[in-house]
C-alpha cells in the first residue's frame, strides 16, 4: 500500500518559473524532463528575455500540448540582468501564490531525473521549518558527474524550490546582484531553513560562468559579496580560497578587487539592520567553527570548510 506521505506529496501543487535567453540547444532537453516528472507542475511560466534564436519557437510547441506552460515574451533588449531576475519579476505577476505550496525558480540548461521534484517535496514535508531546498548541480566532467561544490545550507540559484510561505515572507526575489544569497538570509531572519541535498542530482548543462571571461565572474562574485553585506575578515578568508583553487593570484585580485571598488565607490546596498546582522553573524560563526575544527584536524583550515549551517541568528 502506498505511504500517506506519498499521498500528500502527490496532492502538492507547484509552480515553475524559469527566464530563458538564447536557450535553443537547452531548453527542449528541461522542457521532456520537466514532462517526465512523477508530480508535474500546476503552473509553468517561461518568460523569454529577448532570444533572438529559436528558444520561443520550441517553448511555443510544447506549450501547444501542454496547457500548463505559458510563454511569457519580452521585448528585445541588449543585456540581460544577472541572473534573470529582472525577466522573473514579470513571471511573478502571472501567479496567484496562494494557489500553490511550493514555487521553484529553474534554470534553462538543466536535466532533472523522474522522481527529482517528488524527493524535493519530500524534504519539505519532512521538515516543516525547511524555506529553500534543491538538489546538487552536476556537470559532465571525465565520463562521470561532478558537483559543482557549494555550502550545504546555500541553494544554488539555478534550481531553487521556495515554500510558497517563506517566499512570500522573504518579499520574493530582488534583482540585485547576489540575489540568490539576499534570498536565504532573508529566511534565515525570519527562522525558515534552507538546504541543498546532494544525493539528488540535477545535470547541469552549461557548468556555472561557462563562456564568460573568468575575471569578470570573481569581480562580479566580488562586488555581490559587498551588496550582501560579507564581513571583510570572511572576504579575506575567501580570497584566499580563491587564490588556492585557482592555483594563482589573477582570479583572487579581481574577486577582491570587485570587493574593495564598491567600497571606493560607495555603492549602494541593502540597508537593513537585521539582513547585515544575520549576514555577518553567520559568517563569524563560520569562521570560529572552522578554527575550532583546524585544533582537532590540522588539514582543515578557515579556507576549505564549507559545511558550517548557520543557526541562532533570529
Amino acid at each position: 500500500m502506498e505511504s500517506i506521505q506519498n499521498v500528500a506529496t502527490r496532492e502538492r501543487r507547484y509552480a515553475i518559473v524559469t527566464p530563458v535567453r538564447d536557450e535553443e540547444d537547452y531548453i527542449g532537453g528541461m522542457i521532456e524532463s520537466i514532462l517526465s516528472q512523477e508530480l508535474r507542475p500546476s503552473k509553468w511560466v517561461i518568460v523569454d528575455d529577448g532570444s533572438t534564436d529559436k528558444t520561443a519557437v520550441i517553448v511555443d510547441w510544447y506549450a501547444e500540448g501542454n496547457s500548463f506552460i505559458e510563454l511569457l515574451k519580452l521585448p528585445e533588449r541588449g543585456q540581460r540582468e544577472a541572473g534573470g531576475e529582472a525577466a522573473i519579476v514579470h513571471a511573478f505577476r502571472r501567479l496567484q501564490f496562494e494557489e500553490y505550496d511550493f514555487i521553484a525558480r529553474y534554470d534553462a540548461d538543466l536535466l532533472f531525473s523522474p522522481d527529482y521534484i517528488v524527493r524535493i517535496v519530500e524534504e519539505f514535508e519532512r521538515d516543516p521549518q525547511l524555506g529553500i531546498a534543491g538538489g546538487g548541480l552536476y556537470v559532465k566532467k571525465n565520463g562521470g558527474l561532478e558537483l559543482e561544490t557549494a555550502p550545504d545550507y546555500h541553494v544554488r540559484g539555478a534550481l531553487k524550490m521556495y515554500r510558497r510561505q517563506c517566499l512570500e515572507q522573504v518579499g520574493g526575489l530582488t534583482t540585485q546582484i547576489g540575489w540568490d544569497t539576499i534570498d536565504e538570509i532573508y529566511a534565515w531572519s525570519k527562522g525558515w531553513k534552507t538546504k541543498s541535498f546532494f544525493q539528488y542530482r540535477v545535470i547541469h548543462r552549461r557548468p556555472t560562468g561557462e563562456g564568460i571571461k573568468a575575471s569578470r565572474i570573481y569581480w562580479e562574485r566580488g562586488k555581490a559579496e559587498y551588496y550582501t553585506w560579507s564581513h571583510p575578515i570572511f572576504v579575506l578568508g575567501k580570497t584566499l580560497k580563491v587564490a588556492y583553487d585557482s592555483r594563482g593570484f589573477s582570479n583572487a585580485a579581481s574577486f577582491l578587487g570587485g570587493f574593495l571598488s564598491c567600497y571606493l565607490t560607495m555603492e549602494k546596498r541593502l540597508q537593513d539592520p537585521v539582513f547585515s546582522r544575520t549576514r555577518r553573524g553567520q559568517q563569524l560563526r563560520r569562521i570560529a567553527s572552522m578554527f575550532r575544527a583546524s585544533r582537532h584536524n590540522p588539514a582543515a583550515s578557515l579556507i576549505t570548510s564549507n559545511s558550517i549551517e548557520p543557526k541562532d541568528i533570529r
